[in-house]
């Protein structure tokens, strides 16, 4: 997978336009970095991740933030339906670009109300070129399915116009403090691989349950199974 480090070094790439590519197979992360910066010579990938809290997290961090991000809809730890919402919830200049291996008709609808730019089927590599030209050259990608996809502004108002609630109301940290619980791992854990102190994730978990209005985390931790994916 590209690090980030690579950003504007050309080693992935050799343009201004800022790629990145969340998916859950490794070897779709490469064929498309490798491909879309043979393809687009204005394209340089500076990072890729299997992920979706790394995705969100980069995504939003204005060091790393690329200008399109290539989303699989079908990730391990959350889906790409939420890691398009918690991105457009906070940023209105992203291009989310879904991308799948599933009919379209399956995603088209939710991807869009979450505030991707377009929808595209992984199955074929010339779909996927012409998808994202369009997101590219107009903002937004006019898939077979039929559903008008929004451009990046227009979903960053509407999202914004709506209260979250939920799990949807949970910001990236403690969204990835409670997929860590679900997994079993300590508060000591947890708090090492944010190089926070075991306080603050004590302080995570509180508010967790409150937005969540949980009585206790094992109760936050069932909703999130229940309700990650969608």
């Amino acid at each position: 997978m590209i690090d980030p480090k690579t950003r504007g070094s050309g080693a992935a790439g050799h343009g201004d336009i800022r790629v990145a590519i969340v998916d859950n197979d490794s070897i779709t992360l490469n064929a498309l970095a490798g491909l879309l910066a043979q393809r687009f010579r204005a394209v340089t990938v500076i990072w890729t991740t299997m992920d979706g809290h790394e995705a969100i997290a980069k995504t939003l961090d204005p060091n790393t933030a690329p200008d399109i991000l290539l989303v699989d809809m079908s990730l391990s730890d959350m889906s790409g339906i939420r890691v398009c919402r918690e991105i457009r919830r906070r940023d209105r200049r992203v291009r989310l670009l879904g991308i799948t291996s599933f009919p379209l008709e399956l995603y088209a609808r939710k991807a869009n109300e979450a505030g991707a730019q377009g929808l595209v089927g992984k199955e074929s590599m010339n779909a996927v070129f012409d998808a994202f030209g369009r997101v590219l050259a107009t903002g937004v990608d006019l898939p077979k399915c039929g559903t008008k996809f929004e451009t990046a502004e227009t979903a960053y108002r509407r999202l914004r116009e709506t209260p979250p609630q939920g799990v949807d109301a949970l910001s990236p940290t403690e969204l990835h403090v409670l997929q860590a619980c679900t997994e079993g791992k300590t508060q000591e854990r947890i708090a090492a691989e944010l190089g926070i102190a075991s306080g603050t994730v004590r302080t995570h978990v509180k508010r967790i349950k409150a937005k969540l209005h949980a009585a206790t985390l094992s109760q936050a931790v069932m909703l999130w199974v229940t309700m990650r994916d969608e």
